[in-house]
């Protein structure tokens, strides 16, 4: 069993651990093992930390996936990402953002992305908030056919709705899609969280990853269903 969600996971703790004033943020595991006539086990972790200063914002996330199947690795995957904003009023603001996937079974296995643009914040009412971006920048992927990278310049979308539902639950809709001319990548993530005790907290995820041009013999979609079990820390933690 690969253990580098586990290494992810213990590092998010301790960053959880000496979070101070100003600092936010989760840490989430979760894990499936089945046994019988075929052997399977599944590991992701994920999290978010961030920090905000008067206008401005940071923002740093990591998230972790492997899969076996008797004792055959099937998937593995890394994500990382950082986002930089300044509020300019209270609903508009700028970004920059850095973006690294790793998909050692996707048709395009390395990304690279590199963006700065404008972000609007639609709605800002007690239980729902709605925010919009666009913005450009430059990609660089390597696919799973050649070691040779290529770089495009790209437009980036992002959106992001969030419905406080109840005081333990909130339902969170993502949406970022980059386009270039080599490929356009498109990936929606639906998230349920639910407050157990305190700040510890489980959540239901479903994730969608597309890449519209892939190398023959690979698939253009795949699709991630998730449970983890979780703990937030910081002043903004909230359901």
């Amino acid at each position: 069993m690969n253990f580098k969600p586990l290494a992810f996971v213990a590092l998010l703790a301790t960053t959880a651990a000496h979070a101070e004033d100003g600092w936010s943020g989760e840490a989430s595991l979760g894990f499936l093992n089945t046994t019988g006539n075929t052997s399977a086990r599944t590991l992701n972790a994920k999290g978010t930390v961030g920090y905000k200063e008067g206008s401005w914002a940071h923002v740093a996330r990591a998230a972790a996936l492997t899969a076996q199947k008797d004792k055959v690795t099937t998937d593995e995957r890394y994500n990382l990402g950082y986002k930089l904003t300044y509020d300019f009023t209270e609903f508009d603001y700028a970004f920059g953002s850095l973006d690294y996937d790793n998909d050692r079974f996707a048709g395009i296995i390395e990304r690279r992305t590199e963006a700065v643009g404008y972000g609007r914040r639609l709605l800002t009412m007690p239980k729902h908030t709605l925010d919009v971006e666009l913005g450009l920048g430059a990609t660089q992927q390597k696919l799973a056919t050649t070691e040779e990278r290529q770089g495009a310049f790209v437009g980036l979308l992002n959106a992001k709705y969030q419905w406080l539902i109840s005081d333990t639950s909130s339902f969170t809709q993502t949406l970022k899609v980059e386009e270039s001319k080599d490929n356009t990548f498109i990936n929606p993530v639906s998230a349920l969280k639910l407050v157990i005790a305190g700040r510890l907290f489980t959540t239901i995820g479903y994730e969608i990853r597309t890449n519209t041009h892939v190398p023959a013999g690979t698939r253009k979609t795949d699709t991630l269903t998730s449970i983890n079990l979780g703990y937030s820390f910081g002043q903004k933690a909230k359901p």
